[in-house]
């Protein structure tokens, strides 16, 4: 029997009367878990996704089996954050595997969630789900140098190419500023224009690390005001 904190990020009818949860746990990483009967024992309770969980559960195939749960808290998020939260769901879906261990993948989805809750600009706080998670992944990511090893400059633009990273360049069709790439970095703050570019930036790198899967949530973001 393990006991370990989870998140679901993803909730599937399985048969007649059961659930299947893909969940973030603690200290151990993606797992998929088996709630039997859940359909039909009124007494029963479904899992929910965006509320921090601490169950018991067993098994050592691809499906462990849900023995006890209870809710660590209850994350009071508007309607706006569950959209934000899902695209965060369908992102952690693409980029990780199941049963295969990842330090600090529960930690930084649970900082990125309850950070929604007090954020001043989502479109920052996509920026670093994003960033976290494709580390954590074992992606490529730098932006305060650039393929030469030289410190960004804020006064050039930049290309990004995917695996290698910032080559400056002088003229090109798709092109970021030094000042977004040290503000990706951590070591600027975000001004309006910087905000906007790192967005098509990141958009790009996400697309080019899940495809040929499509981030079906991203259609909904479009329509919330961010």
């Amino acid at each position: 029997m393990h006991t370990s904190e989870i998140y679901i990020i993803k909730i599937t009818p399985y048969r007649e009367s059961s659930n299947l949860y893909e969940a973030i746990a603690k200290d151990y990483g993606k797992i998929t878990l088996i709630h039997k009967g859940i359909k039909a024992n009124k007494k029963k309770n479904s899992l929910e996704l965006f509320s921090p969980y601490k169950i018991n559960w067993s098994g050592k195939g691809n499906i462990k089996f849900l023995r006890d749960h209870e809710v660590m808290e209850k994350l009071n998020l508007l309607p706006k954050h569950n959209v934000i939260g899902m695209y965060y769901n369908e992102l952690m879906h693409y980029l990780t595997k199941n049963d295969y261990h990842i330090e600090k993948l529960y930690e930084h989805y649970n900082i990125s969630l309850r950070s929604l809750q007090k954020s001043d600009n989502f479109l920052i706080d996509l920026n670093n789900y994003e960033i976290g998670i494709l580390i954590l992944t074992g992606h490529y990511l730098v932006f305060d140098t650039d393929a030469n090893d030289q410190i960004i400059d804020k006064r050039k633009k930049y290309e990004y190419i995917p695996d290698f990273g910032p080559k400056v360049v002088q003229n090109g069709k798709e092109t970021y500023s030094g000042e977004t790439l040290a503000a990706l970095s951590g070591h600027q703050s975000y001004s309006d224009k910087s905000v906007k570019e790192s967005r098509v930036l990141m958009k790009r790198l996400i697309d080019y690390y899940i495809q040929p899967k499509k981030i079906k949530t991203r259609e909904i973001l479009k329509y919330i005001s961010l």
